[in-house]
């Protein structure tokens, strides 16, 4: 059990590193969170752990097609990256890479959505 505290732990940390400069600035973001499931020997049986990491999108017009499509590929890029990271921590898992950036890029796509559409309605 120390074991899981202490991934879970270093998971968090890395979450931070990666979040910090976001946590100083008040910029519009979209936070992707990856997915991980790490089957364990406990009673439990399963622990879900994830990562976080939000994607600023302050520098971009989201009312134009290049703005929105840009935001769409920091979201891919970045949930990529979370879920690799998550694998790297936890290499000894039954789930696979393409499950864990296809989760994490659907829900995060979810608020860009939202936030291209009000963006587009903000410049009619």
């Amino acid at each position: 059990m120390r074991v899981a505290n202490l991934r879970f732990a270093l998971a968090t940390v890395g979450c931070l590193a990666v979040s910090g400069p976001s946590l100083s600035q008040q910029a519009p973001e979209v936070v992707v969170e990856a997915p991980h499931v790490v089957t364990t020997t406990d009673i439990a049986g399963r622990e879900l752990y994830s990562l976080v990491y939000k994607v600023n999108y302050a520098d971009l017009n989201l009312a134009t097609h290049s703005g929105a499509v840009e935001l769409e590929k920091r979201v891919k890029d970045s949930a990529t990256k979370a879920c690799a990271q998550l694998h790297k921590l936890y290499p000894n898992t039954k789930e696979t890479n393409p499950p864990c950036v296809d989760a994490a890029t659907k829900s995060a796509m979810t608020q860009a959505n939202q936030a291209i559409v009000a963006a587009e309605k903000g410049a009619r």
